[in-house]
């Protein structure tokens, strides 16, 4: 992600435009995301905070923010969700996640455009996607390891 206060400005003027009350737990979750800059869970998140709010309160906003499309969810494998906002630019990340370690590292492509104009050529709509690699990182691989 870019600049993290553009990214928090873009994300707070996004709930006055829904309609929502920007509340202090609201704007502490946002610039906890915009600090992060990679996809955290939601206990990760709280725990950036430093008691700001209760956990249900943080995993409230999360879903609230993802309805409002302020927020990208992420699955990286291993039954638990992460949250990255969203560019301000609008765009998304992709990531490669080490199964050992569950490190993950931002991979810049994204193949969307045709695969989400294909479903959408079967009446589709709305569509929205997430996509994520998995394999062992270089520090998790056993020496002699091929790749």
């Amino acid at each position: 992600m870019g600049d993290p206060h553009k990214a928090e400005k873009i994300a707070l003027e996004a709930l006055r435009g829904a309609g929502m009350r920007v509340t202090r737990p609201r704007r502490w979750i946002i610039a906890a995301l915009a600090r992060l800059a990679i996809p955290a869970s939601s206990r990760e998140i709280h725990d950036a905070l430093e008691g700001g709010c209760d956990p249900v309160t943080v995993y409230r906003c999360l879903t609230e923010f993802e309805r409002l499309g302020l927020v990208h969810r992420h699955e990286f494998g291993d039954g638990g969700t992460r949250y990255q906002l969203v560019d301000p630019d609008g765009g998304h990340a992709h990531y490669i996640v080490c199964r050992r370690c569950q490190h993950a590292e931002r991979i810049h492509a994204c193949p969307s455009p045709e695969l989400e104009s294909t479903a959408a050529g079967r009446g589709y709509s709305q569509i929205t996607h997430t996509l994520e690699f998995f394999g062992i990182c270089p520090e998790c691989r056993d020496p002699g390891e091929t790749q």
